[in-house]
């Protein structure tokens, strides 16, 4: 942290006093405040732990997974990067049951046909050209003759010819002659057809068992680890547009992997302890955290010879920055000025039309 002595001589510095004479900038009439900019981020990784009935169609070899007796008491080591999420399945020891399935080797009758292997089907469809409708402008496929004859449908250019049914000359569609219908084209008018589902096998392959005839059940243990991640960028009384002030180069401070106590750690500046501190307490299932943090303290001088200006300080590697504002009284004197200037044009404005 820079000194009182350092600031001011930055400040000099930075007016161009040669020298940083400190007749440019006297310490007398200097108020200095001090600021913490901080940025970062917490990654914890947060467990969870539950028991599910596990089970799989046919065999499956379980032995490569972990045994249990008491899943909140297995031990995992804690996480090497609380950032990736990760999932164990283990499983209660005793528990894996193979059993053999209830089916016929894998098999079950198909519920489409009922075991028939094939399902009804219609002989006949309308017709393709007239749909059953019109079929016969005379009889209307009855093959007798209606007193009076039905007119064309309207738009209609497809050539009619004559009636099979009732002989009409003319009248039928060209497609069916007046029959209105046609043989199935699936079955060929037999009534029935193959089932899409057996293919005429009458059985399927049963879904419980995957079609193998055998499943596995047992007791599986998951343990799912999550990052939650907590980020903050804050400043203690500066406007956010402070850290704009600031670059990359300047004298930044970082603290990674702080896992325990900040007011433990002794290489701690005290305010980014104080300042973490709150944010560090333990939550529910936490089992890994990763603390990354950059922290930068600035001075913000004032002086009674130059009541316009704010001076920023900035740590540097090598010698401090500095940045000057304006002052938030000249900011309002500004203001106050431009609106003054606006209201007399306004006015001249009027006294003018």
């Amino acid at each position: 942290m820079l000194s009182e002595d350092d600031i001011l001589a930055a400040v000099r510095r930075g007016l161009g006093a040669a020298g940083a004479d400190p007749a440019a900038f006297p310490a007398h009439g200097a108020r200095i405040t001090r600021h913490l900019l901080v940025d970062g981020e917490i990654v914890r990784s947060v467990e969870t732990r539950e028991e599910r009935t596990g089970f799989h169609p046919g065999s499956l070899d379980l032995s490569d997974r972990p045994r249990y007796d008491d899943l909140d008491g297995y031990a995992i080591p804690a996480p090497s990067d609380p950032g990736k999420p990760s999932a164990l399945l283990l499983v209660r020891r005793g528990t894996v049951d193979p059993r053999p399935c209830d089916c016929t080797n894998g098999r079950r009758q198909c519920a489409r046909c009922e075991g028939a292997g094939d399902v009804k089907c219609p002989t006949h469809v309308p017709c393709g050209g007239c749909e059953g409708r019109l079929c016969c402008l005379s009889c209307e496929g009855t093959g007798k003759p209606a007193l009076k004859a039905a007119d064309r449908p309207q738009g209609e250019t497809g050539t009619r010819v004559d009636c099979r049914e009732c002989g009409a000359e003319g009248a039928a569609c060209g497609k069916c002659r007046g029959a209105g219908r046609k043989k199935c084209g699936v079955c060929r008018g037999s009534g029935t057809r193959p089932c899409p589902l057996c293919k005429r096998d009458g059985t399927i392959a049963h879904d419980y068992c995957g079609g193998t005839g055998r499943y596995v059940r047992w007791t599986e243990g998951v343990v799912e680890r999550r990052p939650v991640v907590d980020t903050f960028k804050e400043t203690s009384s500066l406007p956010d547009r402070a850290f704009a002030w600031t670059r990359e180069d300047d004298g930044w401070q970082r603290v990674d992997t702080l896992d325990g106590d900040p007011d433990a750690d002794a290489d701690l500046d005290p305010g980014i302890a104080a300042f973490l501190k709150p944010r560090l307490g333990h939550h529910d299932g936490e089992v890994g955290r990763r603390v990354r943090v950059r922290h930068l303290s600035l001075a913000r001088v004032t002086h009674d010879d130059h009541p316009h200006r704010v001076h920023v300080v900035i740590p540097g590697p090598v010698t401090p920055r500095v940045v000057t504002v304006r002052s938030p009284r000249r900011t309002r004197q500004l203001v106050l000025l431009a609106l003054v200037v606006l209201v007399a044009a306004v006015a001249v404005a009027r006294l003018v039309s």
